[in-house]
Parts: structure tokens; sequence; C-alpha cells
């Protein structure tokens, strides 16, 4: 962007009050949220916020900005004055980190939640390998991976994945996670195992927003054969009218193949370890998601 552009964009986010969200995509992390995300964002009546993940609600840093900065953060630069869409982000770390959901619900406690859900096992090893890859393809690790989320709080991320001298093994890293659950670990990260333990999270989601404001949406179903059914659902969810998607690029998003498979020991340990959370979910959703 040529600096006389800079200007104008600051000036029109200086003026303009910005505009609230009409809902946001919460989780669950590695469950579909970044292709969920391109998709909707697609649609000629909504816009989402540029960046995908806004972390604003999770992270001290920016909530302490406060509701204006975040706000300004839905202005369409090609089209400030729009009105009238539908705007919103995806941050996956709203589902599972507890400062996030309170800060929702203090913000707009009418909100519309959209909440993704993948099987946890298979869900835990593409973390992993996604913050392994953060290690070997870039120069740089994220800049949020430096500074805690919470306020004067190290980031354990770093500590414990990246300031040693080898990236733990999927078996070490989840291990150490279903370590941290049993002894009720006040740290939340580095949370492979911990994040699919989906019950507690959604219900809290349930408890304050109400059932009719969330809604649930299995991995697999966003990636399969009934995928525009799935977008349509969300359109009347949304209360929006139904779309043929002919606009749609459906490429999918943050796809990528594994060095080596997971192991079947730990895949039948962690399967076991998630059983009884599992059906508690089920049990709290009334169905079985399609993940």
């Amino acid at each position: 962007m040529s600096n006389v552009k800079k200007e104008i964009a600051s000036f029109v986010k200086y003026f303009l009050p910005g505009y609230e969200p009409d809902f946001l995509i919460v989780g669950a992390q590695k469950a579909g949220t970044t292709s969920l995300f391109y998709y909707l964002d697609q649609h000629p009546e909504m816009f989402g916020a540029p960046g995908k993940e806004l972390r604003f609600f999770d992270r001290d840093e920016n909530y302490k900005q406060g509701i204006s900065w975040y706000k300004k953060k839905f202005i369409e630069l090609k089209k400030p004055l729009i009105r009238g869409r539908k705007n919103f982000e995806a941050t996956p770390e709203y589902l599972y980190r507890l400062n996030a959901i309170q800060r929702i619900y203090n913000f707009k406690p009418d909100l519309k939640i959209i909440i993704l859900l993948r099987e946890p096992v298979k869900r835990a090893f593409s973390a992993w390998n996604m913050y392994r890859d953060f290690q070997i393809s870039r120069e740089k690790l994220p800049k949020v991976f430096y500074t805690g989320y919470i306020e004067d709080r190290a980031n354990q991320i770093l500590s414990e994945l990246y300031q040693n001298e080898n990236f733990p093994s999927f078996e070490e890293a989840a291990i150490a996670d279903v370590n941290k659950y049993k002894e009720n670990s006040i740290f939340e990260e580095p949370s492979f195992i911990r994040r699919g333990i989906y019950y507690p999270q959604v219900k809290r989601y349930f408890d304050l927003f109400g059932r009719d404001n969330v809604k649930i949406i299995g991995f697999k179903d966003l990636i399969g054969k009934n995928k525009i059914q799935v977008l349509n659902d969300l359109l009347a969810f949304l209360e929006m009218p139904s779309s043929n998607w002919s606009f749609l690029e459906d490429e999918r998003r943050n796809a990528r193949d594994y060095p080596f498979p997971l192991k079947e020991e730990m895949k039948a340990f962690l399967s076991k370890f998630y059983q009884p959370h599992n059906e508690q979910l089920f049990e709290l959703l009334g169905f079985k998601p399609n993940w």
C-alpha cells in the first residue's frame, strides 16, 4: 500500500465509528474455521474482517485497546460506508480460552456464534503438525508466540515447544498435555489434547448465549458433498435467504500433508481418553457431529 493510501486509510478509520460483528466463528482450532471464513467472505452480503483472526477477546494486549478499536476492524476501506451486510471474524481461540467467552457476552449477549468441531484425535495431530511446521518453514515464529495472551504472563507455547533443542514429538506433546489436564494446570497452553475436550467449551456458550444462538457444524459436513446445504443452513441460522452459491470458490484452505502418520498406539490411547468426554458432548448436543 502506498503512503497516500495508508494516509487515506488512517483518516477513514479515525473518523468512522466502525461496525459491530453480527456473528463470530469461535473455533475449534484446526476444524475448518479458515475454510468457512473463506466461503462466507465470498457472499456479497457478508464481510469478513481482514486477517480473519482479530484475537480481540482472548488477548489482553488487544482487548485493552477498547471496543472502538475492535469495531474499526470491520471497516472495508474500499467501501467504508456500506451498511446492511453481516460482519464477522473467526478466531479459534475464542472457543477454548476461558477469558474470551465472558468478554464476548459482555460485548453483545445476543451475538450469533458458530462452532466447528473435528474428531479430537485428528484435530490434535493436525495442530501438532501445524506448530511443528511453524518451526520448519518460517524464519520467524508468528508474533503472537512471543507474548502471552494474558498480560504479564509468559507464552507457554514458546517456552515448551520452541525454546528446547528439539521440537517435541506428538507423543511427548500429547502425554504432557494429558498430564496438564489431570493436574488441572493453570496454563491453558500448549493445548493439543485439552482443546479437544469439547463438552465444557460448548456448554459455556450454550449457557451464556442460549442454544438458539449457537450453531454446531461437524468438520466433515463442511468439506463434504453437502457443503452447499450446510452453508444454506448457516444462512438460515443468520436469518438470511438461501443462495445457490454459484459464486463460490471452494478450494480447501490450510490443508497440508503430514510427513509421517499418527502411530496406532497413540491413536488408541487418545481415543480411549476422549471417549467419556465425547459421550458427554453427544448427550449435550443430542447428536453426534459428522466430524
